[in-house]
Order: C-alpha cells, then structure tokens, then sequence
C-alpha cells in the first residue's frame, strides 16, 4: 500500500497550482484591462496632441518659406520628418483598431485617423508647394488646411462631450 503522503503530495501541488492559476486569472484580466484603458487613454491624448502640433508645425513652416524665413531644404526636411510622423502615428491607430474597443474609443481613433489622413495630404500639398512655388499648389494647401481646421475642430467637439480627464483637476490653478 502506498503511503497517503505520496499521493496526496502530487494531488496537492496541483490543487496549489490550479488555485494560483484561477487567482492570477481572475486578477490579471481586471488588471489587464484596466491597464489596456490606460495605455489607450494616453496614447489617444498623446495622439490628439500631435495633431494640433503637427498643424502648427506644418502651418508655421509654410508661412516661414513663403516670407524666406526658413530656407527650402530646411522646409522639406520639416515637412518630411513631420510627415513620417504622422503616418508613423496613423499606423499605430490601425493596430489599435485590432482590438476590441468600446464604440467612444473606436469613433475617437477614426475622428484621429480621418485627422492624420488630412495632416498627410497637407504635408504632402506643403511639400508640392516648396518645390514648384505655383498659386495652385498654394491654392491646394489652403484647401487643405481649412480641412484640417474642421477636422481637429470635429476633434475638439468630440473631447467636450467627455468628462475632463482624470489627470488634470478642474478648474486649473493660476498660481
């Protein structure tokens, strides 16, 4: 006859492992989760920034070349750095559309995404315009600008009907 010990032991052990695996199952999904809305959270905000950054970076380079401010290679080499930016951005929206989001994170990364594509085409009009300096191209560029201006201000209504962030208090101090 064997001894209870030996068979309990082995019996044992993986009612110990099976227990651990449901704990930590049971407190990583929540955890999981949780982190998931965070990371999403600041990476939208993060996003939502360069958008306006990205405006006025590109707004201010094309009104620098045109008063020969910024010399033209300098100003293609904004508008290129800025662009790769950007599609580096609109890439990283995609994957996050992989997942499974709740319907106001998905309407916020296509608000985003439909933004970027706009920031893209400005870029890309901006650097037609350094090159060729023709009243179409510029023509062209403001067009798209005043896109963008409706797009981040479609941004801008989307974020109000949100309440503030967790991370700022409102209102905000002066001092």
């Amino acid at each position: 006859m064997k001894n209870v010990y030996s068979i309990w032991r082995p019996m044992n052990s993986r009612v110990v492992l099976l227990t651990m695996v449901l704990v930590i199952m049971g407190y990583v999904v929540p955890v999981h989760a949780r982190n998931a809305g965070v990371f999403l959270n600041a990476f939208s905000e993060t996003a939502t920034a360069y958008v306006n950054d990205s405006f006025l970076l590109l707004g201010t380079t094309a009104d620098g070349f045109v008063a020969h401010i910024i010399p033209k290679e300098k100003a293609l080499d904004i508008v290129t750095n800025v662009q790769k930016r950007i599609r580096r951005i609109r890439g990283k929206l995609k994957l996050v559309t992989e997942i499974r989001l709740a319907d106001v994170d998905l309407q916020l990364i296509s608000l985003l995404d439909a933004t970027y594509g706009c920031l893209d085409h400005l870029a890309w009009t901006l650097s037609q315009y350094i090159e060729e300096r023709s009243p179409e191209t510029a023509q062209r560029f403001e067009n798209h600008r005043r896109e963008c201006v409706s797009r981040i201000e479609k941004l801008r209504q989307f974020y109000s009907t949100l309440p503030p962030a967790e991370e700022l208090p409102e209102p905000l101090s002066t001092r």
